[in-house]
């Protein structure tokens, strides 16, 4: 067993384990927490036995009034608490996750301004309600989750007994039902030069959480769609790519198309899962990297750790307020100075890869914010056992939705000693807006039509 193997054997160790391995519903008595001790979408409902984690209120943060475009300014007069560094790091190294660490012990200047928890995530009504009959109802099929009529827009597994339930519920979870944003992505290499990868406009739809039912242009076979337009560089501008996640990855294939506006044709994309190389993050991330994971899950074994309390980057309304990308995208790693973490419980799952299944993330670690399913943080290693990436996501609060969700992500290759700032609304005209999508825009007739001019 090598060193990094004996760290997370003996973190797992440290974990509450979950007691069962069942992938069948919750009990109606099991349901009923819900209502009581846990919120609506399963986290626990009081806070933490020294204070540092509140009770979850359920009310939706105040927040002052922002441009459309970007999310409102949230606790912008808070101070941190304390800050977390290298030399500091054994007294809180029970409360990080193994990529902080790394960070905190591997770049020098690197640390964590540690403020005030709260608890902002709130979500619709019908999502809860939605929530609480997927408790009940909803099962895994070997490796597919069933889908309706036994699952309804909402957590499917809020009181999940498996690493997989778990991560099912992140892939489901509340990210509203139909969002666009506009968005830079930043490479800095290892010797510090920043370079724009991409600009674009990317438009999402979920129409499992439309409140009437609605039905996606594909015959309601699909968990998502997703459409990016380039809109830099200048050699890229006007280029499109469709990408259609069907409810069932394993078995329906995940379909993409490009239009590329110097050869004016439509043209199938191999392959958008798994670990092919995502190209608008220069190849630093894969397709199922979105989101911290997205797209079939038959590649590992998937293994529930337990609940554990760590800081993780959370209420970052105010990083995307800065406008100079200058003060914010460093020659390392972001400033510190705009990046804000909190103490939060979160569930720990792991992800190995099965005998004779091919990944080049052969061992990956997600942490799960209780009260939203996002994935926070995920750490990586590589087939010799190395630590090779670590990602940070940002979650933004949009209290008019009223939804929390990871907007953007900072992702470290600590090997390379490169990173990439992905999806940066910072600079005008980026931002996140919430508004219905014609489902019939997500179509390859319609991508063809919108390249001709």
């Amino acid at each position: 067993m090598n060193h990094t193997h004996r760290i997370l054997a003996g973190l797992a160790a440290s974990f509450s384990v979950a007691a069962t391995s069942a992938l069948a519903a919750v009990t109606p008595q099991e349901a009923e927490q819900l209502k009581s001790t846990l919120t609506p979408m399963g986290a626990e409902r009081a806070g933490n036995k020294e204070g540092t984690i509140p009770a979850w209120s359920g009310k939706t943060v105040e927040a002052k009034a922002s441009e459309a475009r970007l999310p409102p300014a949230i606790f912008a007069d808070e101070k941190p608490l304390l800050a977390i560094k290298a030399d500091n790091i054994d007294k809180y190294a029970d409360k990080l996750a193994e990529g902080t660490k790394y960070l905190l012990k591997n770049y020098p200047g690197f640390r964590l301004d540690v403020y005030p928890t709260h608890r902002t995530a709130t979500a619709p009504q019908y999502v809860y309600d939605n929530t609480y009959f997927n408790a009940t109802n909803t099962r895994l099929d070997g490796e597919t989750m069933t889908t309706a009529p036994h699952y309804k827009g909402g957590v499917p597994f809020p009181i999940p007994k498996t690493g997989l339930e778990a991560i099912f519920n992140t892939l489901w979870t509340w990210r509203g039902s139909d969002r666009q944003m506009t968005a830079d992505t930043w490479f800095v290499s290892s010797s510090g030069k920043r370079s724009l990868s991409v600009s674009n406009i990317l438009k999402e739809s979920n129409p499992y959480y439309y409140t009437g039912g609605r039905k996606d242009a594909w015959g309601g076979k699909l968990r998502g769609t997703g459409l990016v337009e380039l809109t830099a560089p200048a050699y890229s501008a006007g280029e499109k790519t469709l990408i259609l996640g069907p409810t069932d990855p394993i078995s329906q294939d995940t379909n993409g198309w490009t239009f590329l506006t110097g050869q004016r044709r439509l043209r199938k994309i191999p392959s958008v899962q798994y670990d092919v190389p995502f190209p608008y993050t220069s190849g630093v991330t894969n397709y199922d990297d979105a989101y911290g994971f997205n797209g079939a899950t038959d590649r590992y074994d998937w293994k529930l750790v337990g609940k554990k309390e760590i800081y993780i980057p959370y209420n970052n309304n105010n990083f995307a307020r800065v406008t100079d990308l200058e003060k914010v995208v460093g020659p390392q790693y972001v400033n510190p100075d705009h990046v804000r973490w909190e103490l939060h419980r979160v569930w720990v799952v792991d992800a190995t890869l099965k005998s004779g299944a091919r990944h080049t993330v052969p061992k990956r670690r997600f942490y799960l914010d209780e009260d939203t399913w996002n994935v926070v943080i995920s750490d990586q290693w590589d087939a010799k056992g190395q630590f090779w990436k670590n990602i940070n996501l940002l979650t933004f609060v949009f209290p008019d939705e009223p939804v929390a969700m990871v907007v953007t992500n900072l992702i470290y290759n600590v090997q390379s000693k490169a990173y990439t700032v992905q999806n940066a609304i910072n600079a005008a005209p980026g931002g996140v807006t919430f508004k219905q999508l014609p489902a019939d825009s997500f179509t390859t007739q319609a991508l063809e039509r919108s390249g001709v001019r």
